[in-house]
């Protein structure tokens, strides 16, 4: 493994980050980001990796027509539950993406990857275009999830699946609506997600397996970047894409990413002496059912939270 500035052979053009939600996507994305070789998509794109995304229309679980009319509408302008709107408008002009769905609706029976992956840049490349740079970063949660369909439209592509302290994780997710509401419950999500990304990793194509390698997908631990051995993960990250350590990425790793900007310990916020006993016994039960079912992030996140407590 390179030391940090020591770039691999070959720098990375792009990269999908992606996690089980509430994992740090976010501001592993922004990291990545600063750094002169990258541009990253300033939104959850969705649309390459979530329910009736291109992924889905490859496998035929959704037809050409419900994945435009998603696209066309919830895709391109959404609203949150927090009256948020979302969507890739922030992006572009209404005419430009009307443009690039019409040509991929026209396209996509004659040759169904290319075209999705002409719709993909069409619809997001213009982001590192914008800011002439040759590498673009896409943050969505479920990239690693759907690492296979990803990977079949981009084969050049690599794939960082952010992790952290899964209590936190889940502390994080009882304050949503969409999540439980009690962090032991929330824990069972977390793991939930975890196993079904593990899922998305493996595969197999005509009974030949398609495990991403080291040199396709690489686990960042937040907890490291901000709090552990921060420079070795900074380091490790910067080697895997290839690229040297840079002034405008490694300020940004210097002021932004710290245990409180990442929250850190925020599970432990409320509860007292047993009830953090409870969540701790809960942790160390889900840890080794992930590390016996063989998760490829089941030893990160034990090192981890053997490391850092």
């Amino acid at each position: 493994m390179s030391a940090a500035g020591q770039p691999g052979p070959v720098p990375a053009g792009l990269i999908f980050v992606g996690g089980t939600g509430r994992s740090g996507t976010h501001i592993v994305g922004r990291l990545l980001g600063t750094h002169p070789r990258f541009a990253d998509v300033p939104i959850e794109a969705r649309f390459h990796c979530n329910k009736r995304g291109l992924g889905d229309l490859l496998e035929g679980r959704v037809s050409l027509g419900g994945f435009l009319a998603k696209l066309r509408e919830f895709w391109w302008h959404r609203v949150r539950v927090d009256d948020q709107p979302r969507g890739l408008y922030n992006l572009m002009t209404r005419a430009r993406f009307d443009e690039a769905a019409d040509r991929f609706e026209t396209g996509y029976h004659d040759d169904p990857v290319p075209a999705c992956r002409r719709l993909f840049m069409d619809l997001l490349g213009g982001v590192a275009d914008g800011e002439d740079k040759p590498g673009l970063v896409e943050m969505s949660s479920h990239n690693v999830k759907e690492a296979q369909t990803l990977r079949r439209l981009f084969p050049e592509a690599r794939f960082v699946h952010t992790v952290r302290d899964g209590r936190d994780s889940a502390s994080s997710v009882t304050t949503k609506t969409w999540g439980p509401d009690r962090i032991p419950a929330a824990i069972d999500w977390w793991a939930d997600r975890l196993r079904a990304i593990e899922d998305g990793v493996r595969g197999e194509e005509d009974g030949d397996a398609l495990t991403l390698g080291s040199g396709r997908l690489h686990t960042v631990v937040l907890d490291d970047l901000v709090a552990g051995d921060r420079e070795a993960a900074y380091a490790r990250l910067l080697a895997f894409l290839g690229v040297r350590d840079e002034a405008p990425i490694r300020h940004f790793f210097d002021e932004e990413m710290s245990p409180a900007a990442a929250n850190r310990g925020r599970w432990a916020n409320g509860l007292g002496p047993i009830g953090r006993a409870r969540v701790r016994r809960k942790y160390e039960r889900t840890l080794g059912s992930l590390a016996h079912e063989g998760n490829h992030v089941a030893a990160a996140l034990t090192d981890a939270y053997e490391r850092l407590g």
